[in-house]
């Protein structure tokens, strides 16, 4: 690093961040069983054309045993008390092939985080929801940290360590999670190849900054909500924790086969309760938006099933209250009685405070994608429409949010630091865990090709939230749902505010999704 970042990087530390660290959206979902199964990945996978004809066996490294690892003599999961934690590989300490990749030396993985000059995004959702948060962008780059610090610790690294490097970007979070700058975002992509020579980047939480990383072949960790196209486009350099819409919306028909359609519509309001059930959908009109609900029609064509609506909007803060009214009366015109919206909170907001302006009572589909279906996200929606968002239910690949101080992402990060880390410390460590996992499963020749056939043979974990399971053709890991409904009046574990999405405590893969009326409600 050079003398002029290094200095940029104690100043980041020393005063209280103007701009967003976006590692604290990526919300962190994780695992299922860990099976381990020694076999050998072939050498060809890594440039498999056809990644969906590729057998990967899980349980070794990319290359196999061999360049002096083998598996722990003493314990199968690498960290015994954290069910996500990778299988237990032990390393003689040999040749690690030095400078494998660009951002990698025989000692250190070089990993960009960036800071954009937008206010702190969690605090303007928690004022919207009139919850304020006192986090600072300081103590979410300090929470950072000391999990680093864990995972360089506890994490088999093959004689490596994880060095954040942090810079001061030219983009705007907020333009490009509305689909703007693109110029800026390439230039601090730029920057991260040309001045800090990363190997990955762990805030790569829009389309335009994710796109222009892979372009210039850095890992990206984080972008949400984009198609299985997308990711499969830019392998093997897009990652995130937040699963891909298109598996999401294939699991939300399955939910309204089996549970929807055919039924009454027992928890809408008004003249619509009771009726048979009309679904609508309402989802951005980008293309990878568009391509899950495409992906999600064909699970409900398939078992003879039609929605009576589809609509899109443009993703654009300065148009959503604008949009909202029309919207709202072509579902009040079909007499929709199911509303299913993939796409963002502050829309949805407008959604539901229109709704109630326009006399309009219908059950809102919760399907998982935009956030919407964490606690934080479910307050503000119900600030602003309280008896809209109490007919709320549906399918969420998040698990129940913990308590603080309860998590294993609490205790790894209090296990090398003394001071108390982030509210949000469950969301940071698992932006993080999928690089460390993927570092460890690459085995010691690190490049993004075995980093990719090293977590397409990750076995797995059992965890807080779900399934993850990482596979070829998937470069998000979550594979089930939880059923979940809004009650109002139940405090969250999140923050203790009133208001918490609940379940029936069963987690459902695509084809494991029982047939009946929704468990919800109870």
């Amino acid at each position: 690093m050079t003398r002029d970042l290094r200095a940029a990087h104690r100043r980041a530390r020393r005063r209280t961040l103007r701009g967003y660290t976006p590692l604290v959206v990526g919300l962190g979902l994780v695992a299922a069983m860990v099976v381990v199964v020694p076999s050998r990945v072939p050498d060809e996978i890594a440039n498999a054309g056809d990644i969906a004809a590729a057998e990967v066996p899980t349980g070794q490294t990319a290359s196999g045993w061999g360049e002096g690892v083998a598996p722990c003599p003493d314990r199968e999961r690498q960290v015994d008390t954290d069910g996500y934690a990778p299988p237990c590989f032990r390393w003689d300490g040999g040749d690690n092939g030095g400078a494998t990749s660009r951002g990698v030396t025989e000692d250190e993985i070089t990993v960009s985080y960036r800071l954009t000059q937008d206010p702190n995004a969690l605090a303007l959702i928690a004022q919207l929801a009139g919850m304020p948060i006192d986090e600072t962008n300081e103590d979410l780059l300090r929470t950072a940290e000391g999990l680093i610090d864990y995972f360089n610790q506890n994490f088999q690294f093959y004689g490596r360590r994880l060095v954040l490097e942090g810079y001061e970007g030219r983009g705007s979070l907020v333009e490009e999670l509305y689909g703007a700058g693109q110029e800026a975002a390439t230039n601090d992509a730029l920057r991260v190849v040309d001045e800090i020579g990363a190997f990955a980047d762990v805030t790569a939480l829009t389309q335009p900054y994710a796109d222009a990383l892979a372009r210039n072949q850095v890992l990206s960790f984080g972008v949400p909500y984009m198609s299985q196209e997308w990711f499969n486009d830019r392998r093997p350099y897009a990652w995130s924790s937040t699963p891909d819409c298109t598996n999401v919306s294939q699991m939300a028909s399955q939910f309204a086969n089996q549970h929807l359609m055919g039924r009454p519509a027992r928890w809408a309001g008004g003249d619509l309760a009771g009726r048979p059930r009309k679904l609508a959908i309402i989802a951005p009109n980008n293309l990878e938006y568009q391509q899950c609900v495409d992906a999600g029609l064909e699970v409900l064509e398939e078992a003879g099933n039609r929605i009576a609506l589809r609509r899109d909007y443009v993703l654009d803060l300065g148009q959503t209250d604008a949009q909202a009214p029309a919207l709202v009366a072509a579902l009040k015109a079909n007499e929709i009685t199911s509303v299913s919206f993939a796409g963002d909170p502050l829309m949805l907001m407008a959604l539901t405070r229109e709704a109630e302006a326009q006399d309009y009572h219908p059950e809102w589909l919760v399907i998982g994608v935009g956030f919407v279906d964490t606690d934080l996200a479910g307050q503000m929606i119900s600030a602003g429409a309280p008896n809209q968002w109490r007919r709320a239910f549906g399918g969420s690949p998040l698990a129940a949010q913990a308590s603080p101080g309860t998590s294993p992402a609490y205790r790894a990060y209090r296990s090398v630091r003394d001071d108390e880390p982030s509210l949000l410390v469950d969301i940071v460590y698992h932006q993080l865990l999928p690089l460390a996992l993927g570092v460890q499963m690459a085995g010691p020749e690190l490049t993004p090709e075995t980093f990719e056939t090293g977590l397409f043979a990750y076995p797995g974990g059992t965890g807080m939230a779900g399934t993850w399971d990482w596979r070829p053709g998937n470069y998000t890991p979550v594979v089930d749902i939880r059923e979940i409904w809004w009650d109002p009046d139940r405090p969250s574990p999140f923050n203790g505010a009133p208001g918490t999405y609940v379940d029936n405590g069963e987690r459902y893969r695509l084809d494991e999704i029982p047939e009946g009326e929704p468990e919800v409600f109870q």
